[in-house]
């Protein structure tokens, strides 16, 4: 990130933004420029993948669902919007922290003390390590005291929607990918009271 919050001082922040007051490697400078570069750059993401999913995975018949909402696809963009600076500022201390020298990053493999294999170590021990924290997050957020307080407060704006087009397009490509697949541990599980118990909520 840092690089990138380089390219950005130099060609945008600098001449355009900062007052000349201001030097490249204050902390509240960086810390503002890593919030508006990675805002863009999830803005992007969002929307780039979005529309994809949009158009090409999500099952545009559940617009005639009675409990899809009026505007419930606007509603939902402008609600990730408003939410997605708040989002961010977690991601923007790790990436202040990197830029402060704070990481174990090399600018190639013989800069490593352990070489490649300390390379792919630490690759394969970040995905372990970032997926189990996002699962027991994830978990966490379900616990019952939690999740009353999160269902009202974060549904709420959305107008309440049984009919989520972001999770139901994932659960139908979710069934589409099992379609394919063969028989495995997980198949005594049955969906049906799933999807049914999601649509009672």
């Amino acid at each position: 990130m840092d690089i990138v919050l380089q390219h950005a001082d130099f060609y945008f922040f600098t001449p355009y933004v900062y007052p000349i007051t201001w030097p490249e490697d204050g902390p509240m400078r960086q810390f503002l420029s890593l919030l508006a570069v990675t805002n863009l750059g999830a803005v992007i993401l969002y929307f780039l993948f979005g529309t994809l999913s949009y158009w090409f995975i999500f099952d545009h018949s559940l617009k005639k669902h009675p409990q899809f909402l009026e505007n419930q696809v606007r509603r939902e963009i402008k609600y990730t919007l408003s939410s997605m600076p708040w989002i961010s500022i977690p991601t923007v201390m790790l990436f202040f922290a990197e830029v402060q020298g704070y990481s174990r990053l090399y600018d190639n493999i013989d800069s490593s003390p352990y070489g490649w294999f300390g390379v792919i170590l630490s690759m394969i021990s970040f995905l372990f390590f970032t997926d189990m924290c996002i699962y027991w997050i994830h978990r966490f957020l379900h616990y019952k005291l939690i999740y009353k307080v999160l269902c009202v407060h974060f549904e709420s704006p959305r107008g309440g929607d049984l009919v989520n087009t972001t999770e139901l397009s994932e659960v139908r490509w979710i069934l589409r990918l099992a379609a394919h697949r063969g028989r495995g541990l997980n198949d005594h599980v049955p969906l049906k009271p799933v999807l049914k118990a999601r649509s009672l909520r």
